[in-house]
């Protein structure tokens, strides 16, 4: 049965990693639109992605992980355990309180302008801010350091 777990605690992961790194695809795509139709299209992208891969994929990988240090008796007191809750913690809190709800209010301010037909005040400084992208970068480096603590068991 621990062996049905870690297979799907790793299907899990790599759903969760189509939804971080789409989305780091999506994210430049819609720098790179040129006009509001295209940035909001990308936008609905961008929020499937999370709706769809992200959000599922975190919860769900996480929780099998936590269940996983208990069924192959690694224990809660590794390093490489500590290390990864830590960072799984902190990486799904920014998912989940900053950067969906960033993303909803974005989105939202999109679909307004789009409805208005050019882009609204609360829309370009939305789309102007640095840390949401900065975070982004900063989880998808967070699974590849996630992944190579539960490859090499350091230390």
């Amino acid at each position: 049965m621990a062996l049905f777990f870690l297979f799907l605690h790793i299907v899990l992961a790599f759903w969760l990693v189509a939804g971080v790194f789409g989305g780091i695809v999506v994210r430049a795509q819609i720098r790179r639109a040129a006009d509001l139709a295209a940035k909001v299209n990308g936008l609905r992208l961008a929020w499937r992605l999370t709706r769809v891969y992200t959000l599922p994929g975190a919860i769900l990988a996480g929780l099998l992980g936590f269940g996983l240090v208990s069924v192959r008796h690694f224990g809660f007191s590794a390093g490489w355990v500590q290390i990864s809750i830590v960072l799984y913690l902190l990486m799904l809190a920014s998912t989940l309180f900053y950067l969906t709800p960033y993303l909803r209010r974005t989105l939202a301010a999109g679909e307004a302008s789009l409805a208005g037909g050019a882009p609204t005040p609360e829309f370009q400084a939305l789309a102007a801010a640095k840390l949401p992208g900065i975070l982004s970068d900063v989880n998808a480096l967070g699974i590849v350091v996630l992944t190579a603590l539960m490859v090499f068991k350091y230390p």
